[in-house]
């Protein structure tokens, strides 16, 4: 009984992944994630409680992720629009996973790998950031770059460029290419001039 108990939530939870991170909390429906769960809404009432006990729990159990994929971000994205920073599910083990990160950019620069300067939580971040952008603006890397942030020639130069980034420095290490579309940027910057309307 106890298994089936828990298939049933890892069920419901995984259903409930897609459903939030598609819709969000707001657009998020309980009908669909029983339906998608191969579930009634009473179990989920049941293990959970409610929309909201849901919303939390896929959150906490996203928490472990090793990278950001699209699904996480998009939680992360609905997550700061609907919750903002005043109440944090799983804040402490948030927290851990944080320091975790800092103290691999710590170390990094102990071997040399990042600049000793600079204060290693901001590296941190600085590199959360970058795994994330992509995922969470990808029409503004298509603006940027010309291509899809899905797509294999810039996912390829991306993960270079991240690797380049954290990497050791030396002389004889090559630059990833980036190419820039910057034509499309500038024609993106550029604001359409209106027709003036000549009399009759």
């Amino acid at each position: 009984m106890a298994r089936n108990a828990d298939r049933t939530r890892a069920k419901i939870l995984s259903a409930a992944v897609s459903e939030f991170s598609a819709h969000g909390y707001a657009g998020a429906r309980i009908d669909r994630i029983a339906a998608r769960a191969g579930a009634n809404k009473r179990l989920i009432y049941h293990h959970f409680g409610g929309k909201q006990a849901v919303f939390e729990a896929v959150l906490a159990e996203q928490l472990t992720t090793a990278s950001a994929n699209d699904e996480l971000v998009r939680l992360w994205m609905y997550e700061a629009l609907e919750r903002g920073d005043d109440d944090i599910v799983g804040f402490a083990e948030r927290r851990r996973l944080a320091a975790d990160r800092v103290e691999a950019a710590s170390t990094a620069q102990g071997k040399g790998e990042l600049p000793a300067d600079l204060d290693p939580a901001l590296l941190a971040t600085a590199r959360l950031a970058l795994d994330v952008f992509p995922l969470a603006f990808p029409q503004l890397v298509r603006v940027v770059m010309g291509n899809r942030a899905t797509s294999k020639p810039f996912r390829e130069a991306w993960n270079e460029f991240l690797n380049d980034w954290h990497g050791p420095r030396t002389p004889d290490r090559a630059k990833p290419r980036v190419r820039l579309d910057r034509d499309g940027i500038a024609r993106a910057a550029t604001r359409p001039t209106q027709t003036r309307r000549t009399g009759p």
